[in-house]
């Protein structure tokens, strides 16, 4: 089991009829690994290496699979995951690798270390949607405990192109509290201000100006995902209210230099808003500048809207 990384292992993804479970199947197939998969959505029986089961109530044949295979991904909800972490640690063979693919680690690295877990254990988080080819995004990685097979399954994600980033598990729920919990919520917020202020969305995209129409790409994206998978990025990571409040308070700081404050007050509110950025607000703003010559983004509406008081 603590072969080279190149060398075929037998991984067993819990939660392989999800998003991301699907994506690691595949790819680990690809790689020559032999994949069982267990969920207890699976009604299809003509793939044998695919089990019917629950790994929080599991049959003979899931506690099989556990035991025999080299690494064992929970892709699985955090509710879900929790509850398997004692039969997880149970089953684990000697040298066999834990995985898990939550969007927040620090509950789960403290039920680790609460368990009687002997064996190494390691967290990603894909963080690009599932859809998605990995080649050149990141996969953040928590190692929770290494005695020497996390490599070969590090390895493995960076064969697929990925950049593996390194963090603990509290510095990976902070950071991801302001890459995913606070950008959804501004960009749900965006939304939830368009529908108040009772705008029309084909005339939106018609006259919107590259910035807007990103947005609005943005929240069609967010808006068409799995709510319970946004919900649990807000409510599971214990950093993201705190990510809530500071833009709750950003925002008002916004109103009120508008509305109260002087030129210089709003050029300061400018520099203040991009301090963050450090030395990557150049690289930042050629980004963007990239993104907006996307020829999709200079278009008009496919057909012309007539208006009132048109003569055509």
């Amino acid at each position: 089991m603590n072969g080279p990384a190149s060398s075929a292992r037998t991984v067993a993804v819990i939660g392989g009829s999800g998003d991301v479970g699907r994506m690691l199947v595949d790819r680990l197939r690809g790689d020559g690994h032999t994949v069982r998969t267990i969920d207890v959505r699976f009604t299809d029986r003509s793939d044998a290496d695919q089990v019917k089961g629950d790994v929080t109530d599991p049959s003979p044949e899931v506690r099989s699979v556990i035991a025999g295979a080299d690494a064992v991904i929970l892709a699985v909800p955090e509710v879900v995951a929790l509850e398997s972490i004692p039969t997880a640690v149970a089953l684990l063979a000697d040298g066999a690798l834990l995985v898990d693919t939550l969007s927040v680690k620090s509950r789960f690295d403290a039920a680790l270390r609460a368990s009687a877990l002997r064996n190494s254990a390691v967290g990603i988080n894909p963080m690009f949607a599932p859809s998605l080819d990995p080649a050149g995004r990141p996969i953040a990685a928590v190692t929770y405990r290494d005695l020497g097979d996390v490599a070969w399954f590090l390895s493995t994600l960076s064969g697929w192109g990925s950049s593996v980033v390194h963090l603990d598990a509290e510095h990976h729920d902070r950071l991801t509290a302001s890459t995913q919990a606070l950008t959804h919520a501004a960009v749900l917020g965006f939304g939830l201000a368009l529908a108040e202020l009772g705008v029309d969305g084909a005339e939106l995209a018609e006259v919107g100006a590259p910035p807007h129409l990103v947005s609005l790409a943005l929240l069609a994206r967010v808006g068409s995902g799995v709510p319970e998978v946004y919900r649990d990025i807000q409510v599971g990571n214990p950093f993201a209210g705190e990510a809530r409040r500071a833009l709750i308070t950003a925002l008002t700081a916004v109103v009120d230099t508008v509305e109260h404050g002087s030129e210089d007050d709003f050029a300061s509110l400018m520099s203040r808003a991009t301090s963050a950025l450090g030395d990557q607000k150049v690289p930042l703003a050629e980004l963007c500048a990239d993104l907006f010559s996307d020829k999709r983004l200079h278009r008009t509406a496919p057909r012309s809207r007539e208006r009132k008081g048109d003569s055509s």
